[in-house]
């Protein structure tokens, strides 16, 4: 009896080593658990394995004395009712639960801002019942040394739900229920600021910074959450900056579309286009270079759409460039439409000198290049193809054959 008490102290302090700190040695052994739930028989499951694989050579009735004697010691909270090893290195245990607690699961939610307080108790909807009933008939002993092994199952169960956050368990008594309490606490990466930009073809400046004002408003209950979160939520917080936007005083008068994404990280980059299906007014300033003909102009364009079919745009509009090397100034009228996204088709006259041009337009957004070409009836062209590199700033490599030098460059920006 010594030497069994002696050789189950040992592999009682093995067992401990090797499946709490260097995970089970899996051999050839088959074990057959019932009694307690499936997440927590697979631990126990893989404990018996190691307990097998490192078990002398006895003979199978001590083989079984020892194991009842180690597990009795390992797995507290649990009988063993029965303990069977076959020739086969098969074996069979069946555990009853001395005792069979009332469990309770209290989630503690983070303070978070609207929305993010509400996206967080919709994600973990339901978890507190799921983690009730893995606990149903199971002692409170078992979460002492199955610890680890409860708070993996946790973190399986919400990290689909809540990526990002990371599960804390504490359980304690309260009346004649023990309680699972579960935190919860923000991992990195978190999003530290936002890099936002609105860019509009159709409205002016001054309407652009009042809406990034707004857009800067609604995207701050966002910093400090984690990012892979808010990947998972990018399409509510695209949808929120364009609500947003569409909530300002013009946007009714202008018809304004919203179009918003977001791109989560660190510093999360957010670019919102912002076009009225009404009307088009924007102001341009230009400086060329590599000419002698020009050397600086202000336009204006000044634009009414309509939609006759569905996703036809046409645009009746007008536009007055004024030249500041000279003072002369070039008016014109045109109307266009797009037969498809940034395609458009038209043809404009020039009042002072009563000629016809047909032009047309690919229009790109920020960080991206664009295009247009205009062709008179006198067999003339004029074009310009550019990079925007912000909101309001942009490059051309500029073409005007009624020049003397027909190439130059160009920069310009929106006002």
């Amino acid at each position: 009896m010594r030497q069994l008490r002696g050789a189950t102290k040992g592999i009682f302090f093995l067992l401990l080593w090797a499946s709490f700190f260097c995970g089970a040695a899996h051999g050839d052994v088959k074990v057959s658990l019932t009694g307690p739930p499936e997440w927590l028989a697979v631990a126990m499951r893989e404990s018996v394995i190691a307990v097998m694989n490192e078990m002398p050579d006895y003979e199978v009735s001590r083989q079984e004395r020892l194991l009842r004697m180690v597990s009795e010691r390992i797995f507290e909270g649990y009988e063993i009712k029965r303990v069977n090893i076959t020739g086969e290195r098969e074996v069979f245990m069946d555990f009853v639960p001395k005792a069979k607690p009332k469990w309770k699961v209290a989630i503690s939610a983070p303070r978070l801002r609207q929305p993010c307080d509400g996206w967080f108790l919709k994600d973990i909807s339901g978890v507190d019942e799921k983690l009730q009933n893995m606990l149903k008939g199971v002692p409170v002993e078992a979460l002492k040394w199955a610890d680890e092994v409860f708070l993996r199952e946790v973190k399986g169960i919400v990290s689909s739900r809540l990526p990002g956050w990371e599960p804390h368990v504490l359980v304690s008594r309260e009346g004649d229920f023990h309680v699972v309490n579960i935190s919860f606490t923000a991992t990195q990466d978190l999003i530290l600021a936002f890099d936002a930009h609105i860019f509009s073809r159709s409205l002016p400046s001054f309407w652009q910074y009042d809406m990034r004002e707004k857009m800067a408003e609604s995207l701050s209950p966002f910093v400090g959450i984690p990012v892979s979160w808010a990947a998972k939520h990018e399409r509510d917080i695209e949808l929120i900056v364009e609500e947003k936007l569409k909530d300002m005083s013009f946007a009714d008068t202008a018809k304004i579309e919203v179009d918003t994404e977001f791109m989560p990280s660190r510093i999360a980059r957010v670019e919102t286009n912002v076009e009225s299906k009404r009307y088009a007014f924007y102001v341009w300033g230009a400086a060329y270079g590599g000419t002698e003909d020009k050397s600086t102009e202000l336009g204006l364009h000044f634009g009414r759409k309509a939609q006759p079919f569905p996703s036809w745009d046409v645009e009746l509009y007008g536009e007055a460039i004024l030249f500041l090397d000279d003072g002369d100034s070039e008016e014109r009228l045109g109307l266009r439409w797009s037969p498809y996204r940034d395609i458009w088709l038209g043809t404009e006259r020039e009042l002072e000198e009563d000629k016809t041009w047909y032009r047309l337009w690919i229009e790109g957004g920020i960080k991206a290049f664009y295009a247009w070409w205009r062709y008179s009836e006198d067999s003339e062209n004029n074009a310009a193809l550019g990079y925007r590199f912000t909101e309001h700033l942009s490059l051309e490599i500029y073409l005007d054959e009624r020049d003397d030098d027909e190439v130059s460059v160009r920069a310009v920006g929106n006002f």
